[in-house]
């Protein structure tokens, strides 16, 4: 029986991705055949080219990487790397389903901004069911947060942002121990969170420059905005309509809409806060780069003395790690590698998977270095991309 040709956005490819068939660019032309990974390099000149779409028969399927770092595992490493390697393993295959259920939430939550914007009743069935998906895919492992790196490219950073602060709005959630009922509070209120944004001038919401300060007192109204409209329009709950009203209120009472100070903002707000900040500086936008993980989180402890509740953000460090998983890191030998974990009570001796060897010879050969035990070693630095001469979707 023959298969059925599937159409797929060029929006949604991503660098490493392979089917299990021939993808065609039209009846005539080929992309890359069966079990060849799609490059950065084919899906810009897909865009080059004005292209929309492309089509396959096939199955995205697992990367070679992946597998065969999954089939190939070191047993002569330590109880506590093998735990983190096995883990990290796990983690490999959940990849496509994170961009499955991430691809829908993007698209539900851009169904109900574009309600807003028309000021149209929106039901919130949709958006809870996606609430569910996320947290159960977070339940199961909330490591899952490193895959999102690279999916708030796109034609709406705007609703991949909500969609992204979200998980990690959950990876704090979980690690407070939420009930069920409280994670869907907050999710709910995080994929919302930049509803009022909507309102705003599209040339004041995506301006490439700094904002003049008319500009920016227009911005600082989104909050109230958002805040009216889930409730009017969508009957939000009010608990996960304060976190779009109040995730740029400051801890120390220097933010806005309302100057609220400590525990007069709402504890989903607080997390909201810290989940927000780490998202954009980690995200491209066209008028700047994106921050590696480590040093975002490095900003985001320096800054956060006076903006963010000191135990959430705590919290937050404690499930991240002083170098978050996918950080590259060059060690004091000159090797460079990826950071696949570490132990919360050692975060500066993380478990690395090595990309190129003290000789910057790139290496075929899957190579763990713990250094828990190797302590000869350390991280000498974290690299961006560019630095370290790779790209983090090809490596990971």
């Amino acid at each position: 029986m023959a298969g059925i040709m599937k159409k797929i956005p060029v929006e949604d490819l991503r660098p490493g991705m392979r089917f299990d068939k021939p993808v065609f660019i039209d009846s005539n032309n080929m992309l890359v055949g069966a079990n060849v990974t799609i490059k950065e390099s084919d899906i810009k000149r897909l865009m080059k080219w004005g292209i929309s779409e492309i089509e396959t028969m096939g199955n995205l399927s697992s990367s070679e990487n992946d597998m065969r770092f999954v089939q190939k595992i070191d047993a002569s490493i330590s109880a506590d790397a093998k735990k983190i390697v096995d883990q990290y393993s796990l983690l490999l295959l959940k990849r496509k389903e994170l961009m499955d259920i991430h691809r829908e939430a993007c698209r539900v939550v851009g169904d109900v901004y574009t309600a807003i914007k028309n000021d149209e009743m929106f039901t919130t069935d949709s958006i809870e069911n996606t609430a569910k998906s996320i947290i159960r895919l977070m339940e199961e492992d909330n490591n899952i947060v490193l895959f999102l790196y690279g999916l708030e490219e796109g034609k709406n950073y705007l609703v991949a942002h909500s969609v992204n602060v979200t998980f990690y709005a959950l990876l704090i959630g979980t690690a407070l121990k939420y009930t069920p009922d409280k994670l869907r509070e907050l999710a709910l209120g995080t994929l919302l969170i930049d509803a009022g944004m909507v309102k705003m001038p599209a040339y004041i919401a995506y301006k490439q420059s700094n904002l003049s300060d008319h500009e920016f007192n227009l911005i600082k109204t989104h909050p109230l905005h958002g805040y009216r409209l889930i409730k009017q329009l969508g009957k939000i709950r009010e608990k996960s309509a304060l976190v779009g009203l109040q995730h740029h209120e400051y801890f120390d009472g220097k933010g806005y809409p309302r100057g609220l100070k400590g525990n007069q903002i709402d504890e989903y707000a607080r997390i909201a806060a810290i989940a927000d900040s780490y998202e954009a500086q980690i995200s491209s936008r066209s008028y700047r780069e994106k921050q590696s993980f480590y040093h975002a989180m490095k900003n985001l402890l320096s800054s956060g003395v006076n903006r963010f509740d000191p135990v959430i953000l705590r919290v937050f460090l404690s499930k991240m790690s002083v170098y978050p998983i996918g950080s590259l890191v060059e060690l004091n030998d000159g090797s460079v590698g990826l950071v696949i974990g570490s132990v919360p009570r050692k975060p500066l001796r993380p478990i690395i998977k090595l990309i190129f060897d003290s000789e910057k010879n790139r290496l075929s050969d899957l190579i763990i270095i713990n250094l828990l035990e190797e302590t000869a070693l350390f991280v000498n630095r974290v690299l961006d991309e560019k630095e370290a001469g790779v790209s983090l979707l090809d490596v990971l």
